[in-house]
């Protein structure tokens, strides 16, 4: 998730003055930052031993849902910068001639985003099955055998 973040906020925002103004950002850092406020503070509290039932929840439980929204503004972001990367050329390289290779950053991008959607998949699965490790399935009857 650094990784990924650090791809977003720096190559893409960063890099590009016109997408640094749109709401989409604005949406983005709130949900990174509700997501790390929540999953921080459980995981500072569980070090020290302390099991706050609630936080637990939602710790387990608000990641559901946000990630996959936070995943689409990253997307969305990501869309709305391409026509800045295509209009400017911004990362795209050509390689002099004994390799005439050339790499054009919005297909980049592109694929960037297929990965993402891909990813996205196996993480919503892994938080799936911690909530289930952690809070159980939630049915009274599997409780009480």
């Amino acid at each position: 998730q650094i990784t990924e973040r650090i791809i977003v906020l720096f190559v893409v925002i960063n890099s590009q003055e016109e997408v640094q103004g749109k709401y989409v950002v604005c949406i983005l850092f709130f949900l990174w930052n509700l997501l790390d406020l929540v999953r921080y503070t459980y995981n500072m509290l569980a070090r020290m031993g302390i099991y706050y039932l609630p936080l637990t929840w939602l710790n387990f439980s608000l990641c559901i849902p946000l990630y996959p929204l936070s995943v689409l503004a990253k997307a969305f972001t990501i869309c709305v910068s391409l026509p800045y990367f295509e209009s400017f050329g911004t990362y795209s390289i050509e390689l002099p001639l004994p390799f005439a290779f050339s790499i054009y950053f919005p297909y980049v991008l592109k694929t960037y985003l297929l990965v993402l959607f891909v990813g996205m998949c196996f993480i919503i699965q892994n938080y799936f099955s911690e909530r289930k490790a952690h809070l159980g399935t939630g049915n009274i009857k599997n409780k009480r055998s």
